[in-house]
């Protein structure tokens, strides 16, 4: 074999190595799941309003599964997932009571969960805070929605 030969299949064999590290790499990142309950008053009398609680509020960067139950006994909720707006209030159309979802930018939602029924999005989320919430009229401004922070 010449030189030009073995230099070939050397550069070759370095190239399906490294193709080959980035697949299992890229395997190796599982999808992360965080449990979410939606519930209000109708849940239990230690509920006292309409909340989503997380499992955790902290995940890395990457493939997220958002697991959500609806735990209320009588109303209907949903998650949205929109990119934390800081300071800045969201669009709000009070005739119906609700965020008005035309002028933000969702990521995803996890939609009309009846009683009792659960839900699922997988997001593949990047660095930064993000807010979910219950956009069903009077949820949201009932205080319906918590934060959720992604780190590298």
């Amino acid at each position: 074999m010449s030189w030009q030969q073995a230099s070939a299949r050397a550069a070759a064999t370095a190239a399906t190595l490294a193709l080959l590290a980035a697949a299992v790499a890229h395997a190796a990142v599982p999808t992360q799941v965080i449990h979410v309950k939606l519930e209000d008053p109708s849940v239990d009398p230690s509920v006292k309003k309409m909340e989503i609680a997380l499992d955790r509020h902290t995940v890395k960067a990457g493939r997220v599964t958002l697991e959500a139950v609806n735990l209320s006994k009588s109303l209907v909720h949903e998650v949205l997932v929109l990119h934390d707006p800081g300071k800045k209030a969201l669009p709000y159309d009070a005739k119906n009571a609700e965020v008005d979802e035309n002028r933000v930018h969702s990521l995803g939602e996890v939609g009309d969960l009846p009683p009792g029924h659960s839900g699922t999005l997988t997001l593949n989320l990047k660095p930064g805070k993000y807010l979910l919430f219950c956009n069903e009229s009077g949820h949201y401004a009932d205080g319906m929605r918590t934060e959720l922070t992604v780190t590298p």
